[in-house]
């Protein structure tokens, strides 16, 4: 597995360990994350996207052509949308909601 790990890292790619993804893929299933995330303007959905590929703030404003603080506000509405605290736990959804491949 750390193999495996180390490997997919190192072509640039995310890894999750798949015991942690089927476990995780009840508690998605509970909330509709897949509505919430549908109900996102499109804007919100490209900063989602990009919070959960681990971008901070700075990085999305500099990719977005908009400012620091409007990003963080979007992040804190995309947060408050989807009822989490951390950006860990948004790349965990568009991972088990299937909207980001690991």
């Amino acid at each position: 597995m750390l193999i495996t790990a180390i490997h997919t890292v190192a072509e640039g790619k995310h890894y999750i360990e798949s015991s942690f993804l089927a476990n995780s893929v009840n508690h998605v299933a509970e909330t509709d994350y897949k509505a919430i995330i549908e109900s996102l303007s499109s804007r919100e959905f490209d900063v989602f996207l990009l919070l959960a590929k681990v971008y901070t703030a700075h990085k999305i404003a500099e990719e977005l052509c908009l400012g620091y603080k409007t990003i963080a506000n979007y992040g804190t509405q995309i947060r408050s949308k989807l009822k989490v605290s951390s950006v860990a736990e948004l790349a965990h959804i568009a991972l088990v909601s299937g909207v980001m491949k690991n």
